[in-house]
């Protein structure tokens, strides 16, 4: 059943922006409501409404802090179509207002401005896909992370059609505990999802994959590019990667997905996808 709430889980993130309920949800399953609510508070501690609405927050908190979106805009993107509401369950979970959590984000993040000498660029990717599997455990936490054997243990019948793939983590919250707008105390796992991002010529649309993996498709996008050594240098990549995007003057900013990491041949490379 856990798999089943694994998905539950994905669902509900993905779903963040769209006025979709518990009965919608169970049918997505193939369970009856009830059912959804029992298995979900057992896994993860907390009712499915509640789990969504706290990851509702915690995007809209990443969108106050690293995006010039207006308040309206953000709520809207974050699945809360009462500007009044969206600032009333903001207040109630960080205790400030959506303007004062901006104001005070943004003010630390200036005076933070990093110069690790990494480079960042922004860059353009076509449509693609990713197959993943979710862990919930922090990228730290997991031994062999970007070995391409522990990647494609459950793949290996896969290889021989996806033969440019390359390795890579997605990773939801990277954002949310870069600017600490994480409530510890609210049901909360750190998720990371390992797998291949496809080749542009590699296409997994009519592949049965194993249970715990599912097909992610990646619109054609703009993403920030910043290119390190190794697992070790994340921190820095990233705060370079944003003190870089937040004082840039053009129209692109962070879209609010999941970043990803991919091994590339010699180094690794850190994505935000972008919005325009």
């Amino acid at each position: 059943m856990f798999n089943a709430m694994t998905r539950a889980e994905i669902w509900l993130q993905d779903t963040l922006d769209k006025p979709l309920g518990i009965e919608d949800l169970a049918n997505h399953l193939g369970y009856s409501a009830s059912q959804v609510r029992r298995q979900f508070r057992l896994s993860f501690h907390i009712s499915p409404s509640a789990y969504r609405e706290k990851r509702r927050l915690e995007r809209a908190a990443v969108l106050l802090s690293l995006t010039p979106l207006n308040i309206a805009q953000i709520a809207i993107r974050c699945g809360y179509h009462n500007h009044s509401s969206f600032s009333r369950a903001f207040q109630r979970h960080y205790q400030l207002t959506p303007r004062n959590f901006r104001l005070t984000l943004k003010s630390t993040l200036n005076q933070q401005r990093s110069a690790h000498g990494f480079a960042t660029s922004i860059e353009k990717s076509n449509d693609r896909q990713m197959i993943l599997t979710r862990l919930y455990k922090a990228p730290d936490d997991i031994p062999g992370l970007g070995n391409t054997n522990y990647h494609n243990k459950h793949l290996a019948c896969l290889q021989a059609r996806l033969r440019l793939s390359t390795t890579v983590v997605a990773m939801p919250d990277l954002l949310t505990d870069k600017i600490n707008a994480v409530n510890s105390d609210i049901g909360h796992l750190t998720r990371t999802d390992i797998g291949l991002y496809l080749g542009h010529k590699d296409n997994a649309q009519n592949i049965a994959l194993p249970v715990p993996y599912r097909r992610v498709d990646i619109p054609t996008h703009y993403y920030a590019k910043t290119c390190f050594q190794n697992l070790a240098h994340l921190p820095k990549a990233l705060s370079d990667t944003l003190s870089h995007l937040l004082h840039r003057q053009d129209s692109y900013h962070i879209s609010g997905h999941s970043p990803q990491i991919l091994w590339q041949t010699d180094h690794l490379e850190l994505r935000i996808p972008l919005a325009g």
